[in-house]
């Protein structure tokens, strides 16, 4: 798959309105997924946490960082078929009983709003929301932003901008890929500042 073949849904052809209620649900772990991370958004937010260096960044891992599992699907240019991979990439640590996000106050505001993940920003034009009427309709029974969406009520965007958040998403994945399929998918070889004990931690 490459970007220009990811198509938006029939529902979302004129375009979806929604905005945010602030209800910090996508900003618990706990039963809601995880959020990933990749090398922009962890140099990003050790720019806003004023982390620097390879010490910096070490320490942020070991308060801010797990491992876990991941899968792309991949075809090799002129290759008439391709497979899935599976390989190891970072996601955020959570944090208490309800695994929330380290940098969610206790009002639901994201204190690193201007500089969090590109997850965070993207949702909920992800590629296998945007891709499914049905997985949309599924994350609305917890989502009050999309509930309101159903109903006509948010920001509006049209569909072009929901193809850029998705392709955007999609792309990201792809140069991570291809980034550790390189380095033989040894994470510690794209990200030397991992703690090696973060390896053992992962489900």
């Amino acid at each position: 798959m490459t970007s220009e073949e990811i198509k938006i849904s029939k529902s979302l052809e004129n375009g979806i309105e929604f905005s945010c209620q602030m209800c910090g649900d996508c900003c618990r772990g706990f039963n809601e997924g995880e959020v990933y991370l990749y090398k922009d958004d962890i140099l990003r937010l050790a720019k806003f946490l004023n982390i620097e260096g390879e010490e910096g960044l070490k320490k942020f891992a070991e308060k801010y960082v797990k491992v876990i599992n991941d899968s792309f699907f991949w075809k090799e240019p002129g290759a008439t078929r391709g497979k899935t991979y599976k390989f190891k990439t970072l996601g955020f640590a959570f944090t208490g009983g309800d695994e929330h996000c380290h940098f969610l106050d206790e009002k639901n505001r994201c204190t690193v709003h201007n500089a969090r993940p590109f997850q965070c920003r993207c949702f909920p034009f992800w590629k296998m929301m945007v891709t499914s009427r049905k997985k949309v309709i599924e994350y609305s029974k917890k989502c009050p932003g999309l509930q309101a969406s159903l109903k006509g009520k948010g920001r509006y965007y049209d569909p072009q901008e929901i193809q850029k958040w998705a392709n955007a998403e999609y792309e990201m994945e792809k140069k991570y890929f291809l980034k550790i399929k390189g380095k033989n998918f040894d994470i510690l070889k794209v990200y030397p500042f991992l703690p090696k004990k973060k390896l053992k931690e992962v489900k």
